[in-house]
């Protein structure tokens, strides 16, 4: 009988797990934020060069005129109110005071943010304990409730918002900085200029800010966009910004009572809004991935 061994089964070939296609788009659309906040950052600095009308200028016998209307005073791109104001040139010039709100309000919440982070994460104790127990109590705290209660109380104004928007975000802002600086200050570059004598100070303006300094660039992107969102929330319930100031949640104000009869007095003001705080959300999420590679 024949021994010989059967020739051995072709081996079945290993399956190939599919390659997933790369997103062209991905890692390029950065630039689109940065392109939508440079332009808003233009109309913020050079607003009342780019605006094609004056945005105060009443006009009665055009008002309520809609999107791309043509009159003696020129082509109304978003139409004009009711007050016959155009409505491009009102989003531009408002721009300037949504941005120096925000940008202004979200550098004292870092600033005081990033101190009780560094104090509660360096020395730790009671001044841990303390820092900590307020942030706690400030996010148990209902903040647009009381946001609207202090600014019914002290009055609405810019000098106001400015000084309380920082609230709604500085205990965020802490715990984050404190955790960085717990993770920093047992690096071996921090205990090694502590074994060399480095004072407190040295360690902390020497070695903590400068690599503190990446994660508050996040975190004043990410900030800033919430703090636009609360001041347009203030402004549009009447206890932010008041009029002859124009911020973006005055003109979405001003615009909901003619939602029926002029839909573009609320949605081009709080499309220029969405666009604004998307890009800033997307840019930051950007700076975010790119920061742990």
């Amino acid at each position: 009988m024949d021994q010989t061994p059967a020739p051995p089964a072709d081996p079945v070939p290993a399956r190939r797990t599919p390659r997933l296609r790369r997103n062209p788009l991905r890692g390029r659309l950065w630039v689109l934020w940065v392109a939508v906040l440079g332009v808003i950052a233009l109309w913020a600095v050079a607003g009342n060069l780019l605006a094609p009308m004056d945005p105060y200028a009443q006009l009665p016998a055009v008002r309520l005129l809609p999107p791309l209307a043509r009159t003696e005073a020129g082509l109304h791109l978003l139409g004009t109110d009711a007050l016959g104001r155009d409505l491009f040139s009102q989003i531009v010039v408002a721009s300037r005071l949504t941005l120096l709100i925000g940008t202004c309000a979200t550098l004292i919440g870092l600033a005081v943010g990033a101190v009780v982070g560094i104090c509660a994460g360096y020395f730790g104790g009671w001044i841990d304990r303390v820092a900590m127990r307020l942030t706690e109590a400030q996010t148990a705290m209902p903040m647009f409730l009381f946001a609207i209660l202090l600014m019914a109380v002290a009055g609405p104004s810019v000098a106001n918002l400015i000084a309380l928007l920082p609230t709604f975000i500085w205990p965020t802002v802490a715990r984050v900085i404190r955790a960085e600086t717990l993770r920093l200050r047992t690096e071996p570059f921090v205990v090694g200029a502590i074994a060399l004598g480095a004072n407190r100070r040295q360690v902390v303006f020497n070695h903590l800010l400068p690599n503190l300094t990446p994660r508050l660039a996040v975190l004043f992107v990410i900030d800033v966009g919430q703090i636009v969102l609360a001041e347009a929330g203030l402004s549009f319930l009447g206890a932010g910004v008041q009029e002859p100031d124009l911020t973006w949640g005055v003109l979405i104000a001003e615009g909901r009572p003619y939602l029926a009869v002029a839909w573009w007095l609320t949605v081009m003001p709080g499309l220029a809004l969405a666009a604004a705080v998307l890009s800033v959300s997307m840019l930051s999420r950007e700076m975010e991935r790119r920061s742990q590679t």
